[in-house]
């Protein structure tokens, strides 16, 4: 039986209805008074499984609430619980996902009628496989909720397909509601349950914190004692990797950084000096740039794309290209230049609609660049017909960004962020900086600002110049910003453990292609690491493969070799798949290598419909192995065809 038939086979035997065509303004939730006394949720969250028998005395004390979902179906559960599901509903809303209750909270007589109701209807092996003991299933606590996904008024059952389910996009938000899902793919032999995507619990925000940033179930994260508790599991903490790297604390000189960026700068076929940037250039200068651009997807016909959901025309296509305005440039164009004032996507056309691969996708936008972070120095080559756009150039790529989103200067004052003497750099994996009562930047790690002064203030803040956007010209607005470990004046010092620490500042953040949705993709994450530490790594994953001084082929070794070279990697070295990039932290006691990566999705064998593969799009920066699966039938570490190194006496060779 498929695994999305459980839920509405479980709510008929119940007397429940399994849906119906309600529309959604038709679906207001009721509460009514508690049923028994209050109940905290204080100490380590209340494990229920295939081992462990709820209390004797726990229902007699648990507080419940009966509640109505949007098709007047009666349950109940926990108060707290509730009031947070409640929370997660509402934010889920905002995204225009609408989830109800499809169960809640069982009693154990009623687990024992349904026991046997399921027997006679489904037979003695479907009982064993899918149903829990009366006294051990965690619908007893009160604090585990079905949730099903309602669309037009009716409940749609999760798929498993190649596609992100509206489950998938559920789970990344439980979370900050206090809640985790608790029977996630690949944990079947912890758990005891195959996965389920419906199936989530309430235990708390901090726990349910330290539990999805460090992919964790509650078995484990209870078996883990206090380490685990407090966020310092071998595993999901920098203080373990570093520990294990005695001599990653060993400080590279300013001359040997300097000598590193020189060597990689000269790999880069189109690094970009922007301190040194010419005040003219050519039109047929300018014409490759733009046509380097619009290259990044050549390979997609019009009709392959989808904007919107529905299929591109190629009339439209056309329009966006002819926007470019390739025709009007003159023979010699004088250079401006500018600033972003704001978070600003860099585009490959002057378009803000996503192109996508898919008509269901909103993620993988095929036109994103990379997001730029408020002020970034641009040298603006040209505009598009419409005068919306402006072709730009930063050190690392080129492409179209909103004219709002910019303000121009001279070069003089444009140079203070270019070359700036003294300045700031965020060392945070995202650092959110008020300007004004109505203005906040938001920058990721790497990002700097000019300091106005060399040394903090008396009242222990940075005073740093902030570029402003003032009708198109630039103003420079002085900021207040804390001295604490969020900021550094200069680069941080570079180390192996430093870099290290620094990848895990991003642990659980989400993915995001190209840096949309607020996110990192993989190739982003390991750049704004590195560039935190002084050293530029283009924007893409290929492009870092061949920039760093040192790489080694391991494609087509077998699995003892590629372990060996592996193994004399130094932690902080990147390794590839194909369009893949992933930092190296090291091994564990056993000799397993394991990375950290922005991931987009993972595949689980024999997780999906009629036992094939399952796709899940994790979407964050994790920790794991090289174990999982990243193609529906090979492993990361049979996948992985390069690293690249900055350290000479590694496996790699020049």
């Amino acid at each position: 039986m498929k695994k999305s038939l459980i839920i509405a086979l479980l709510a008929s035997t119940m007397g429940l209805p399994a849906g119906g065509a309600v529309a959604w303004e038709q679906c207001p939730v009721v509460t009514a008074a508690p049923a028994s006394a209050t109940m905290t949720l204080a100490g380590d969250p209340l494990l229920v499984n295939k081992t462990h028998k709820l209390p004797d005395n726990y229902e007699s004390a648990v507080s419940l609430v009966t509640v109505k979902n949007c098709f007047g179906e009666k349950f109940q559960v926990e108060r707290e619980t509730y009031d947070h599901f409640l929370e997660l509903r509402q934010d889920l809303l905002q995204d225009g996902i609408q989830i109800e209750l499809e169960s809640a909270y069982r009693s154990v007589a009623r687990q024992r009628e349904l026991i046997e109701e399921l027997r006679a209807t489904e037979g003695e092996a479907y009982v064993k496989r899918f149903a829990a003991v009366p006294g051990y299933s965690e619908h007893h606590t009160g604090l585990a909720i079905d949730a099903k996904i309602v669309v037009n008024g009716a409940s749609v059952a999760d798929y498993y397909g190649t596609q992100e389910t509206l489950h998938q996009k559920m789970h990344r938000k439980l979370a900050r509601h206090g809640f985790i899902l608790r029977y996630p793919p690949g944990k079947s032999g912890v758990t005891g349950y195959e996965y389920e995507s419906w199936h989530i619990r309430y235990v708390g925000k901090e726990t349910a914190r330290k539990i999805f940033l460090q992919g964790l179930t509650l078995e484990e994260y209870l078996a883990g004692g206090e380490e685990t508790r407090s966020m310092k599991s071998k595993y999901g903490s920098a203080e373990y990797w570093t520990r294990r790297n005695p001599g990653g604390d060993t400080i590279m000189d300013e001359s040997g950084r300097e000598g590193l960026r020189e060597a990689m700068q000269q790999k880069r076929e189109f690094f970009v000096d922007m301190a040194s940037y010419p005040d003219t250039m050519s039109r047929e200068d300018i014409r490759k740039k733009i046509a380097s651009a619009k290259g990044n997807f050549w390979y997609f016909e019009p009709e392959e794309l989808y904007e919107n959901g529905v299929p591109l025309s190629r009339t439209r296509y056309w329009q966006a290209v002819d926007n470019c305005d390739f025709n009007a440039l003159p023979e010699k164009q004088d250079v401006r230049f500018a600033l972003t004032t704001t978070r600003a996507n860099l585009r490959y056309l002057p378009e803000n609609t996503g192109w996508f691969e898919d008509s269901y996708d909103t993620h993988y936008d095929l036109l994103q660049g990379v997001a730029l972070n408020p002020a970034e120095p641009l040298a603006v080559l040209a505009e598009s017909r419409d005068k919306r756009f402006c072709f730009v150039e930063t050190g690392n790529v080129a492409g179209w960004i909103n004219r709002d989103a910019i303000a121009f200067t001279d070069r003089g004052k444009w140079m203070k962020y270019a070359a700036p003497e003294d300045f700031l750099v965020m060392t945070d994996s995202q650092k959110e900086i008020p300007v004004s009562d109505t203005l906040s930047l938001s920058f990721r790690m790497g990002s700097r600002l000019p300091l106005q002064q060399p040394d903090p203030q008396a009242d222990g803040t940075w005073l740093v110049s902030v570029p402003v956007n003032d009708n198109g010209l630039l103003r420079d607005v002085t900021v207040r910003i804390p001295a604490d470990d969020t900021v550094h004046k200069g680069w941080l010092p570079y180390s192996e453990n430093n870099l290290i620490r620094q990848a895990f500042r991003f642990l659980g953040t989400l993915y995001g292609w190209g840096g949309l949705e607020g996110g990192v993709d993989c190739s982003l994450f390991t750049a704004d690491v590195y560039r935190s530490l002084g050293l530029d790594l283009p924007m893409d994953a290929v492009d870092q493969q061949s920039v760093l001084p040192y790489s080694v082929v391991l494609e087509g070794m077998n699995e003892k070799d590629k372990r060996a070279a592996i193994a004399r990697l130094h932690p902080g070295d990147l390794l590839f798949t194909e369009g893949h990039v992933m930092i190296y932290l090291g091994q564990d006691d056993s000799g397993e290598p394991f990375i950290i990566q922005s991931e987009s999705s993972r595949w689980f064998p024999g997780e999906g419909e009629e036992d094939g593969p399952l796709k899940y799009y994790t979407r964050r920066v994790d920790v794991d192995d090289l174990r999982w699966y990243k193609s529906s039938d090979r492993a990361c570490l049979d996948l992985i065809i390069a690293a690249a190194s900055l350290h000479e006496n590694t496996s790699a060779g020049k």
